[in-house]
């Protein structure tokens, strides 16, 4: 028997109306730029660079350039099902992995989000702790853990409200940002800008330590560009909106928090992103205004692309409400213990090199399957059938074609060329599907939407 979600909240899986499409181009911008203001993504600027990284200042640049056109690009493809029927990406999956495979790829997809997660709250619990120690000279023992407990209960607290809370965080919280990137900016160029000039004349290399940067660069945002349905369904509906907003949106905070983190890199030759940015503050104001960077950065970050994944995957998969799907997602980046995956460089760039592989291929699936084979026309409705009367019903529920053309170039790439995964994974992925749907055993048993 097929079931129907009629579940009209913008915060279920159903489709979100055009009447309740909460940002415009302007809000949707600014949320970018609060969601992109992240530690994660100076932490991957601090490894690019020596004495951390191997690549001289140009070809960190280009890694910069590159990975931010690339995003810009797969962002505004793959975001199109959600911007014209406003669906999530947990129900977009059903048309190339079939109405059970889908689950396996929404919750490949959840992981990652529940980790940078945890990461993202530990690396605020970090800053706090750490910047009150310094302003204080006292840090009771395990208080970093008290504010990461603390921290996951408030951002609970707030996604539980729903994307209208989420949204309002967002762009009051880009407000802020904006503000502190400018002095922090400033800052760091007046004393530390003159040791930018001695990477020019390093020979850097083309090498794997080359592409491993730039797959990891595309692998920190890789996640974000399978579920940005699950942010486009929320915008206005306008081609223009979508291009502009991830243009304008995207690019100046990716481009400022790499550069940040490279002259960070450059000036202090650290790891730890913490310790970095309090070596970059001269005094206890800068401090201060660091503490709200780091705490309002990480918040508007796993409030937009971290918990809402996981929450709508649970949502779909599990039968949960909006609100204990958040609780849930909270649970588990909590026991995630990131502290572990943060403990050096070798470790982060490893995670988001695995998880690639896999999404690169996802990634080039549902773009075939939309462009090439559905020719960006969906039937809503028949997304929402759930049993095998469904037209993505395929066999037994799973669409063979899709995973076999996620798994194989995905496993393939883990174990002979990880540095370049996602980059091989999506045209494989691509053409693979396209080939593998022609036959018999991966040709659905009910007619084709």
């Amino acid at each position: 028997m097929s079931t129907t979600q009629t579940n009209t909240n913008s915060d279920s899986i159903a489709p979100t109306p055009a009447h309740g499409r909460v940002f415009g181009t302007l809000s949707y911008i600014l949320m970018w730029w609060s969601a992109l203001t992240v530690i994660q993504i100076f932490a991957l600027g601090q490894g690019l660079l020596p004495p951390i990284g191997h690549l001289n200042i140009n070809q960190a640049f280009m890694v910069m350039v590159v990975a931010g056109l690339v995003f810009v690009v797969m962002l505004s493809l793959n975001g199109r099902a959600g911007l014209d029927y406003g669906i999530p990406f947990s129900i977009q999956t059903r048309t190339p992995f079939g109405v059970r495979g889908s689950a396996i790829v929404e919750f490949l997809r959840a992981l990652p989000a529940i980790i940078w997660y945890g990461i993202g709250s530990w690396i605020a619990a970090l800053a706090i702790d750490g910047i009150l120690k310094t302003g204080t000279g006292f840090s009771p023992p395990g208080s970093r853990y008290a504010w990461f407990l603390a921290l996951q209960v408030v951002q609970t607290w707030l996604a539980h409200r729903g994307i209208k809370t989420v949204k309002a965080f967002s762009v009051v919280g880009s407000v802020i940002i904006i503000f502190v990137k400018v002095y922090l900016l400033i800052h760091v160029l007046a004393t530390y800008g003159f040791h930018v000039k001695e990477t020019w004349t390093s020979t850097g290399t083309w090498g794997a330590p080359f592409w491993e940067g730039l797959t990891s660069c595309i692998g920190v945002l890789a996640a974000v560009a399978l579920n940005i349905s699950d942010i486009t369904r929320h915008l206005e509906r306008s081609p223009r909106a979508l291009w502009l907003g991830h243009l304008a949106g995207v690019l100046p905070p990716w481009f400022f928090m790499l550069f940040l983190g490279m002259a960070a890199s450059l000036a202090l030759g650290i790891w730890d992103p913490v310790e970095a940015f309090m070596q970059l503050s001269p005094n206890r104001f800068v401090l201060f205004v660091l503490l709200i960077l780091i705490l309002v950065a990480q918040m508007t970050t796993n409030l937009t692309i971290n918990i809402l994944p996981p929450a709508l995957v649970f949502a779909s998969t599990l039968r949960l409400s909006w609100g204990r799907g958040v609780i849930l997602t909270s649970v588990l980046a909590t026991l995630s213990f990131p502290w572990l995956l943060l403990a050096n460089s070798r470790a982060f760039f490893g995670f988001i090199l695995y998880y690639s592989a896999l999404f690169g291929p996802i990634l080039g699936v549902m773009l075939a399957d939309y462009y090439i084979v559905r020719r960006g026309q969906l039937d809503v409705a028949s997304l929402y059938r759930t049993g095998p009367d469904s037209p993505y019903w395929y066999h037994g529920g799973f669409n063979i074609a899709g995973l076999l053309a996620t798994f194989i170039p995905g496993v393939i790439t883990m174990i002979w060329c990880l540095s370049i995964s996602w980059l091989v994974g999506v045209p494989a992925g691509f053409v693979l599907y396209l080939l593998l749907r022609r036959l018999p055993i991966s040709r659905p048993v009910a007619a084709t939407a």
